[in-house]
């Protein structure tokens, strides 16, 4: 029998509020990541807080997998398309059972949670991502071959990254067949690597993609807006999604570097840098109490 990975989290069951639960799990989860970051000399910090309420509403609410399966093809899929986002998604995996290796073990060489996630290096990463862009066309793939067995594909998009012409190459796609199994959420934070001069010159910032919505409303999809650090607003959207009739898009509007004061205060730098011990600590101390 097909499980969501909620049931197999000990501390999540018999909880009198689940969504409690994960608030208290996001902060954990940061402080691994700030952690594991720190350890192995710096990394994305902004892109990867600014997912932790996505990554474990997904997991944890609507992922039908069973953790003891993950080679059973009838399953349900993830893909994390902002590939650079990886530490984020090992830290939750991590505090849900998923995997023993530890997170200081990041990105350094033979370990399985590669700098980018890596399909051939570990059993639960669905999709090697890391060159922006590519994800949506493999989940479409995955969407049109599971819609036999009744299984969702879902998919995490930077907002950054869907100036790819792939990505609006597989969404035109998506829109002509109508999968009505594949679910993509854009980490909508509203910052990129790049652009920082040309956004400073204006009296407000650039989004990486201005008109988000209507961009993939054009491109024959559904679109569904939420607060991406509000884990009731999240569930209720995937819920949403999963009963639509076609392509569905959960727009989650984010804050790059969410949960530290400091990782929220520069996000240009805070995409991906080191850190002293003094911010180190800064950060730790910082994180948001749920």
């Amino acid at each position: 029998m097909m499980v969501s990975i909620a049931c197999k989290v000990s501390d999540l069951v018999g909880e009198e509020n689940w969504a409690d639960a994960l608030r208290r799990r996001a902060v954990a989860v940061r402080r691994d990541i700030a952690e594991a970051l720190y350890h192995t000399g710096g990394g994305h910090y902004g892109g990867s807080f600014s997912a932790v309420e996505l990554l474990l509403t997904i997991y944890t609410r609507h992922l039908r997998i069973d953790p003891a399966r993950l080679h059973d093809p009838a399953r349900d899929r993830f893909v994390l398309s902002k590939g650079h986002a990886a530490i984020g998604l090992y830290a939750v995996l991590r505090s849900l059972g998923w995997l023993e290796e530890p997170l200081d073990s990041y990105a350094t060489f033979g370990s399985p949670l590669e700098g980018h996630p890596d399909m051939t290096a570990a059993p639960w990463v669905d999709w090697s991502t890391g060159s922006l862009g590519q994800g949506l066309s493999a989940a479409l793939g995955m969407a049109i071959g599971l819609r036999r067995y009744n299984r969702h594909v879902w998919a995490l998009l930077g907002d950054g990254e869907c100036q790819e012409g792939q990505v609006w190459e597989a969404a035109m796609l998506a829109g002509l067949l109508k999968p009505d199994n594949l679910h993509v959420i854009v980490d909508l934070n509203r910052y990129q690597e790049f652009g920082w001069r040309l956004a400073q010159q204006h009296a407000s910032p650039i989004e990486p993609v201005p008109d988000m919505a209507e961009k993939w409303r054009a491109f024959g999809w559904d679109v569904i807006e939420c607060d991406g650090h509000d884990i009731e607003a999240i569930d209720l959207a995937c819920s949403e999604s999963m009963a639509r009739a076609r392509p569905c898009m959960i727009l989650a509007a984010t804050r790059k570097g969410q949960g530290a004061a400091l990782t929220q205060s520069d996000p240009a730098r805070f995409h991906c840098t080191d850190v002293s011990a003094d911010e180190h600590a800064a950060i730790l101390a910082g994180l948001e109490q749920p």
